[in-house]
């Protein structure tokens, strides 16, 4: 495995997905701090102390894990951003439905779990 020791490039983007499709990856300019991101996102009610059992957590891990296979790293913001949109499209369809299949997999670990480390 390549160790990029050098500067790296970052940026932020936002995606989501759903059962019969996902929406393209939106690129974030600027920073996103904390005041930004409540003017920008509706919030739910959540929980303080709630397990975190959504599958987009899942797709995240699997765009990074295609990320990194790719060397060398990528040098600037535009290459990172367009490595990033095609290592998203690229996840086939299917997968993301069967994130959303193991829902009811992911809420019962959780419950019978009391609520501790389920495993996903």
């Amino acid at each position: 495995m390549h160790r990029h020791t050098g500067p790296a490039p970052g940026i932020m983007v936002c995606g989501g997905i759903q059962y019969h499709s996902r929406p393209p990856l939106v690129r974030i300019s600027g920073t996103l701090n904390s005041q930004r991101y409540i003017s920008e996102i509706e919030l739910l009610p959540w929980p303080a102390r709630s397990l975190d059992l959504s599958p987009i957590e899942n797709m995240q891990s699997i765009v990074a894990q295609r990320l990194t296979k790719i060397t060398p790293p990528a040098a600037t913001p535009d290459q990172l951003w367009q490595r990033l949109e095609a290592a998203w499209s690229a996840v086939p369809q299917e997968h993301i439905l069967s994130l959303f299949e193991s829902m009811p997999r992911r809420v019962a670990a959780g419950i019978s779990n009391n609520g501790g480390y389920s495993g996903y």
